[in-house]
């Protein structure tokens, strides 16, 4: 007989999420020669020179792409007998102005002071300075926990504490090493004129769920004026990210799928 009582289960630690991180970035560039080898995708107009945030899917990628969308329609759509909508990607200002786009879909920029050229996310920025300094060597638990709270609260700051945190932690540009130009608000929509004479002030939008809540009352009606229900859409979205990277993570231009239940 074995007296369980004494035995003591060793447990495998738990991979935390520095941990997978660092081996993703450690594989990254593996991956990466991959899917542009076999073209699942590639960086937009690459012959030109190719412009950041913006990528072309290949032939697989298109198929993968579509084969999620399709599978996303039948789960959501058709089995949770939801109404579809199919709205512009371009609207008008007062529309945008109105549901506070305007004035608040905003990020912090900074620039680095000696190159005006080169300009970061500010929150982005001080999530990868935390992240680098909690995978310092020595680092104690305590300064962890510190910067991982941090890192959480990063894209809730306003500006004024956006520069203090910058401060505290002696926060610098990245390439250069060179101060920080205080935090400013980037708007990040795409403007566009409507019409030959330009006056009438248009975006690209930047999500999908503002052309589903201006048909919220058609829909109403075709549901017979009964509610709960909901109403979905699939489409393009813009955003004029600040610094896009991570690949497929932070685009100008993207394919978003939302739903809205009323």
């Amino acid at each position: 007989d074995i007296d369980t009582s004494r035995c003591v289960r060793r447990r495998a630690m738990p991979i935390t999420a520095s941990d997978g991180s660092a081996k993703f970035a450690k594989a990254r560039p593996d991956l990466d020669d991959l899917i542009k080898r076999r073209f699942f995708y590639r960086q937009a107009f690459e012959i030109y020179g190719g412009v950041a945030g913006f990528y072309t899917y290949g032939p697989p990628g298109s198929a993968v792409k579509q084969n999620l969308i399709d599978l996303w329609r039948k789960h959501f759509v058709i089995e949770e007998n939801l109404m579809e909508v199919d709205d512009t990607n371009i609207m008008p200002h007062d529309v945008l102005f109105t549901s506070g786009h305007v004035e608040r879909f905003n990020d912090f920029i900074v620039k680095d002071s000696s190159d005006p050229n080169k300009f970061y996310r500010a929150d982005k920025l001080l999530e990868e300075v935390m992240d680098a300094r909690m995978a310092e060597k020595g680092v104690s638990e305590e300064l962890k926990v510190e910067y991982q709270k941090v890192k959480a609260q990063a894209d809730a700051y306003s500006r004024e504490e956006l520069m203090a945190v910058f401060s505290k932690y002696a926060i610098k540009a990245p390439e250069s090493g060179a101060e920080l130009t205080e935090p400013q608000e980037f708007n990040l929509m795409f403007p566009t004129p409507i019409g030959p004479t330009g006056m009438l002030h248009g975006y690209l939008r930047p999500e999908t769920a503002q052309g589903i809540f201006l048909n919220f009352k058609f829909c109403l009606e075709q549901n017979a004026n009964q509610m709960p229900f909901g109403i979905a859409q699939v489409g393009k979205a813009f955003r004029n990210e600040i610094a896009p990277r991570s690949g497929l993570i932070r685009q100008r231009e993207f394919t978003q799928a939302e739903i809205e239940f009323f």
